[in-house]
């Protein structure tokens, strides 16, 4: 590989690993629930979810760096997918809503129906794939990085890019999972059914949030872009 190529990968990497760094620990519905799943069942549920959500990021950076995407859906595929975000974002607000009621009858009644969806794992992957924002905000940070006209250099770049955002998040979402999972002996059960039922309620309201928003952008916008050109 050439000098240029080596400097590109390295840029790639270290911006990479700068962005999943400062994405990762923003508040938001990813960190509700893997607080709260923590609390509720150890380490590996944090570390499931914080994976799930990490991997849709580090995805979305991939297509965007390597500029297989420089805007987002449009016309019906945007109608569509929008539409079934709106869909699922709603579910889970009625799931979440169920939990927080403590009805353990019917609890047990919903994720049984949908027990695959159930996994931390596969539910943190989802929180942040029905987001259609996360695709944006990724188009946005790349766009910080200037580096347009050379990401096309090599494919390196792009992978190496991949790779610093999922490990940078991981390594957020791993300590995490340590701070929920020694942190809950400081609290007594009373305190810790507070802090999920906190938690639960926050993810309550993005769904609804976020259902409501992707609403209302396909009743004013319809199939336009997401980004005007």
């Amino acid at each position: 590989m050439t000098p240029e190529t080596y400097k590109l990968i390295y840029v790639a990497i270290t911006q990479g690993l700068i962005l999943g760094f400062c994405t990762a620990p923003l508040l938001g519905p990813i960190n509700a629930l893997a607080v709260r799943r923590g609390i509720m069942g150890g380490i590996q549920q944090t570390v499931g979810v914080g994976a799930g959500g990490a991997m849709v990021d580090a995805l979305c950076a991939y297509v965007v760096f390597a500029g297989l995407m420089k805007v987002g859906f449009t016309g019906s595929w945007k109608i569509i997918l929008w539409g079934l975000c709106a869909i699922f974002l709603l579910y889970l607000a009625y799931s979440t809503l169920v939990e927080i009621r403590d009805s353990p009858e019917t609890t047990r009644a919903v994720r049984k129906q949908v027990q695959f969806i159930d996994d931390s794992f596969v539910m943190g992957a989802l929180i942040a794939a029905t987001n259609p924002f996360t695709l944006l905000y990724w188009i946005g940070m790349v766009g910080t990085l200037q580096l347009a006209g050379k990401i096309e250099l090599t494919g390196g770049a792009a992978t190496s890019f991949f790779s610093a955002v999922l490990v940078s998040e991981m390594a957020w979402y791993i300590c995490l999972g340590i701070a929920v999972h020694y942190s809950r002996n400081l609290f007594d059960r009373k305190a810790l059914r507070i802090i999920s039922w906190v938690c639960g309620l926050v993810l309550l309201g993005y769904y609804l949030f976020m259902a409501g928003k992707v609403a209302m952008n396909l009743v004013h916008t319809g199939g336009a872009p997401f980004i005007t050109q």
